[in-house]
């Protein structure tokens, strides 16, 4: 049980280091006091409705009957996080653009709409993975980790708004931490699951 504790804190943590951007991002929009309880709440929502739906996804493949094939499924973190990191594109500079031309009176659903345009794609590769080697009794503990964590980055993004250089830093190095947790988790994935070994065995 440790070990799935530790991986789940391990991979939510470098999940959210681009989100953390976003928050920067939608808190220096929408800064008044109604406006910032529906940026949290629809941080909350759509993070709940990712996580939910990698939880589904991941226990429909758990039927498949050879666990070393879920293993393949390693390989895609592996691969996003490496497109990632070696990516031109600016992630920040696009929400902002996004930001320009989203109603000012639907804050709720922007903040929907940004969290899974931004987020959703890479969170899932990493959340599905993961959810198919979890053991589900063990499941509540780790959705209560996710909630804590996401938790203290949406307060850390409120405080931290205002403060040029950290925005800068998580700009330059949260590709950097994504890279390592998506393909350290995408290796324990493999390995977990005996896919590295049997390949291995095939080769060998």
């Amino acid at each position: 049980m440790l070990k799935d504790v530790l991986t789940a804190i391990f991979s939510y943590i470098g999940t959210t280091t681009d989100y953390f951007v976003v928050l920067l991002l939608l808190f220096g929009k929408y800064s008044t006091k109604h406006d910032t309880k529906l940026v949290v709440l629809g941080a909350y929502l759509g993070n709940g409705l990712l996580v939910l739906t990698s939880i589904i996804i991941a226990l429909a493949l758990q039927q498949v009957p050879e666990e070393w094939l879920l293993g393949l499924l390693g390989i895609i973190p592996i691969i996003i996080g490496v497109r990632g990191y070696f990516s031109k594109e600016d992630e920040g500079e696009e929400i902002e653009e996004k930001l320009k031309i989203i109603k000012p009176d639907a804050i709720l659903w922007n903040v929907l709409v940004i969290t899974f345009s931004a987020c959703g794609a890479d969170n899932m590769a990493l959340y599905i993975p993961y959810f198919t080697m979890l053991n589900v009794q063990i499941l509540p503990v780790i959705l209560v980790l996710f909630i804590i964590i996401l938790t203290a980055v949406i307060v850390a993004a409120y405080k931290l708004v205002n403060v040029p250089i950290v925005k800068a830093f998580f700009g330059k190095q949260g590709d950097l931490v994504q890279l390592i947790v998506y393909v350290s988790l995408g290796l324990y994935v493999l390995v977990e699951a005996g896919t590295l070994q049997h390949l291995l065995l095939l080769i060998y």
